[in-house]
Order: structure tokens, then sequence, then C-alpha cells
């Protein structure tokens, strides 16, 4: 086993349970959720139709730091090749 394959598993092992404890975090809200909204009366906020739902807000800020991790990526990886080509000429 290589040391990127010990990166790999030790990745997968920390999001699996990175996920997990969101679950629980995310049901045990919901059932808040429920019980706060249920027991609070129907009132509509000043301007409520021109403000965006909160997941279009989390999709619009995911969406940016996704194309801004593309662009970062991009250029790791073109330094890296430039560099690999330096060491290569080396030899």
């Amino acid at each position: 086993m290589t040391m990127l394959d010990n990166v790999r598993e030790y990745r997968t092992r920390y999001i699996d349970g990175l996920k997990s404890a969101q679950d629980q975090v995310v049901s045990y809200n919901e059932r808040i959720a429920d019980t706060v909204t249920s027991a609070l009366p129907d009132v509509q906020a000043p301007f409520a139709d021109r403000l965006p739902k909160p997941t279009a807000v989390v999709d619009t800020y995911f969406s940016y730091l996704g194309d801004l991790m593309e662009a970062n990526k991009d250029f790791a990886t073109r330094m890296a090749k430039a560099w690999d080509k330096a060491e290569a000429t080396e030899s």
C-alpha cells in the first residue's frame, strides 16, 4: 500500500464519519424545527417574497466554492507539471 493509498483510505473514513455526524445533526434539527414551527403563528416577514430561499443561497455559495476549487486545482496541477518537467530534464 502506497502513501497515497493510506491518505485516500483515511480521507474516505473521515468523510464517512463526518457524513454520519451531519446526518444526526440534521435529524435533530428537523425534529426541533417541526416542533417550533408547529407552535408558531404563520407570520409573513416584510419583503419575504423578495428574499431568496435558504436552499438557493446554499446552492449559490457552494457553486461558487466549486468554481473556486476547480480554478485552484487547475493552477496547482499546472504548477506541479511545470516542476515535474524541470525534474525530468535534470535526470
